[in-house]
């Protein structure tokens, strides 16, 4: 896998880990029980999010650096 790839794949699980995590804290505080899906949901969206939106930002960096 190249490295590139390897690092968004990384940064995009760990934001979504943590944001799901600080949701479920939320959620804890606030005395819900824990749902794997709202979880997993979580997880997906935010990391998918992050992911996409630092690809972006990385592949306009490449391409001003290359003007």
């Amino acid at each position: 896998m190249k490295s590139r790839l390897r690092s968004l794949l990384i940064g995009g699980c760990v934001g979504g880990g943590v944001y799901a995590a600080m949701m479920a804290a939320f959620d804890y505080v606030d005395n819900q029980e824990f749902s794997l899906w709202k979880f997993g949901f979580n997880f997906l969206i935010f990391g998918g999010f992050m992911t996409l939106t630092t690809w972006y930002t990385l592949k306009n960096a490449d391409k001003k650096q290359h003007e």
